[in-house]
């Protein structure tokens, strides 16, 4: 850079800085001359304030509004990646913060967030810019000291303070959690940079004008150009009381809120289809099944009438014959779609060879190269009669017919297997 080129730049941020000192004068409301204001006087105050300032991603009093404990400036890209939602996903476009010792101090923000030539004033300070040098001081050597005050506001401290107004954690840092001196003292800090990435998500969601015109195509069951987003169940917390600037310029900013995401622990939703491994059959959990319970007591209620034979009791018995083939094809179903194709072939699954040709017929296809048992329809028809003789019999009907029982279990079998292949076509069984 040549020494012309050099000077246009100087008169350049010092014309960027003097408009900066008028219109803050003109907001104070100070007459034009008084002698706080004029150009010298003001950049070595600001320089001297911003020793008071510290730039923050992590400001301690959000913790506590009256900590003197210590903020810290760590950039997203100077941290660590890792495969969770954290501040280290904000990328460069994160938002500063700032902790002050005087909120008095909290204009020098505004000045180094100064933008000349698309950038920073504070970004020209960590450059150690010469133009900008040249314009805080007539001087090299007060140049110097004013770009080292102005860059301290990103220094980190040699030694961190902590105070009782922080929360505090013991960690073990050994190996041994008798010994006291294993245990580390650890300071959670508040990430504002990530909160205020929140806030301003859960703002854009709720109010932006993009986000109104989904939630209304969503009403209306149009198509729109926007996501439709929502936060449920986020909670506001307010920081500061009365007075958020006292925290934080950000916090100020939002006014004291800051929202929080809901952490309950999640609401399992268990199987929709009973583990069968690790059983010596299914067939009892068929039977247990709320659906079929309810088939069995009626029919034994039924049966317990002593129907005569005639053909109204054959039909009324036929009716329960086809409940009961209807939730048996269901069952069916249900296995063999949510399982995996072959999950009989594990070692935890205790279920007998007929069964598993049953509930699991990928097990003996051609590609498996096993075959299914021999008759083993007439194995589970005759599992199935043993099973509901059982349980009518808890309802006091007793003396069926094993020959017929098994017969009718069998055609049981085979109807809820037709209604099984109907189903996974799409017919209606």
């Amino acid at each position: 850079m040549n020494v012309s080129s050099q000077s246009e730049r100087t008169a350049i941020f010092r014309k960027a800085i003097a408009n900066f000192i008028k219109e803050r004068r003109e907001t104070k409301k100070v007459a034009e001359g008084d002698p706080r204001y004029e150009y010298q006087t003001w950049v070595e105050k600001a320089a001297e304030d911003a020793q008071a300032i510290q730039f923050a991603t992590h400001v301690a009093r959000i913790t506590h509004s009256s900590s003197q404990c210590d903020s810290f400036y760590a950039p997203p890209d100077t941290l660590p990646h890792c495969d969770v939602v954290a501040r280290n996903a904000m990328g460069s476009s994160f938002h500063e913060d700032a902790s002050a010792q005087n909120a008095a101090a909290l204009y020098v923000i505004a000045f180094l967030n100064l933008r000349v030539d698309g950038q920073r004033l504070l970004d020209y300070v960590l450059s150690n810019d010469p133009s900008l040098r040249d314009a805080l001081a007539p001087s090299s050597a007060k140049g110097d000291e004013m770009m080292v005050k102005f860059a301290s506001v990103v220094s980190p401290s040699k030694a961190p303070r902590v105070d009782a107004l922080m929360k505090q954690v013991f960690w073990l840092n050994g190996d041994d959690p008798v010994e006291d001196k294993d245990f580390i003292q650890l300071a959670p800090l508040a990430c504002s940079s990530l909160m205020h990435e929140l806030y301003m998500s859960v703002q854009s969601a709720n109010f932006s004008e993009e986000s109104k015109e989904a939630r209304k195509a969503r009403r209306e069951g149009k198509p729109s150009e926007h996501p439709c987003i929502s936060y449920r169940d986020v909670v506001e917390w307010h920081v500061g009381g009365a007075n958020p600037q006292n925290v934080s310029p950000l916090n100020s900013s939002r006014r004291g809120v800051s929202y929080l995401l809901s952490t309950l622990p999640p609401k399992w939703v268990g199987r929709s289809v009973p583990d069968l491994r690790g059983r010596d059959s299914a067939i009892p959990t068929f039977i247990r099944s709320r659906r079929a319970y309810h088939i069995i007591k009626e029919l034994a209620g039924f049966l317990k009438t002593n129907p005569p034979p005639t053909i109204e009791t054959r039909k009324q018995r036929r009716v329960f014959e086809d409940d009961l083939c209807q939730v048996l094809a269901e069952f069916t179903e249900s296995v063999r779609s949510y399982e995996k194709s072959g999950w009989t072939l594990t070692s935890d699954c205790r279920l007998p060879l007929a069964e598993k040709a049953w509930l699991d017929p990928g097990a003996f296809d051609d590609s498996s190269g096993t075959a299914p048992p021999d008759r083993w329809e007439d194995d589970v028809s005759t599992r199935i009669a043993n099973a509901l003789n059982a349980a009518l019999a808890k309802y006091g009907v007793i003396g069926l017919g094993d020959t017929e029982f098994v017969h009718w279990c069998r055609i049981l079998l085979q109807e809820s297997s037709w209604q099984t292949s109907s189903l996974a076509q799409g017919g209606v069984a």
